[in-house]
């Protein structure tokens, strides 16, 4: 097997080798014949569908994603990511309504973080195959973490930018303008109450909670 322009070719070279397990992940084309009845729907030359912006064919109500789309990246992961896309709009088209993608915030570097608080816990370390152990098999290297363990090292993860309901700004309000909705559902801010002195930011250890000024309100 060689690299021509980014793509594996293959040079009619063969070796047998002995497997436990064989999978088949040889490149399969979509068979998108079946479509062709359906006025207004653009196949094409490599049977490929066109979408518009809300993932629809040209036929009222049919969605395509994955193998039917073109491009060069077709993979698993991206057609399971275009699934989830998918599934939005069509369930906004069932209702009778057009998905509208939300606003991302601002992606929260390390310097907008406020660490009030500061733990030891070091990482956990993996266990590893020496190497003269290692190159006598197939064994991964390294043994990887136990569901325990693997749940234990998910909680070192802030969500940078995401609220994930730590009370601070809940506990630190001296107005009490912020109110707790219950496990789930983060907060909810009274801005009638709230003096904008800032409390509430400077205790949110992930930037979750941003300060912007106040919106000028038209007489």
């Amino acid at each position: 097997m060689k690299v021509e322009k980014g793509k594996a070719v293959g040079c009619n070279e063969f070796e047998t080798i002995d497997a436990d397990v064989l999978i088949v992940a040889n490149k399969q084309e979509t068979d998108s014949g079946f479509l062709r009845s359906l006025t207004g729907v653009v196949i094409n030359e490599d049977g490929t569908i066109k979408i518009d912006m809300q993932r629809m064919t040209g036929y009222e109500g049919v969605f395509a994603g994955g193998d039917m789309l073109p491009g060069e990246n077709r993979s698993a992961t991206i057609a399971i990511g275009q699934g989830k896309k998918a599934a939005k709009y069509i369930d906004a088209f069932l209702k009778g309504n057009t998905y509208q993608k939300p606003e991302k915030h601002l992606t929260a570097s390390y310097k907008k973080l406020h660490m009030w608080y500061k733990t030891d816990a070091p990482q956990k370390e993996q266990d590893k195959l020496a190497p003269e152990v290692a190159i006598q098999n197939f064994d991964e290297v390294n043994a990887g973490l136990s569901e325990k363990e693997s749940r234990y090292e998910a909680q070192r993860c802030l969500s940078c930018g995401n609220c994930f309901e730590c009370d601070g700004c809940f506990g630190a309000c001296p107005e009490d303008a912020i109110i707790k909705l219950g496990a789930g559902n983060r907060y909810k801010f009274n801005y009638d109450a709230c003096t904008g002195c800032a409390v509430c930011y400077e205790q949110c250890p992930c930037h979750a909670i941003e300060m912007i000024p106040e919106p000028v309100k038209s007489i």
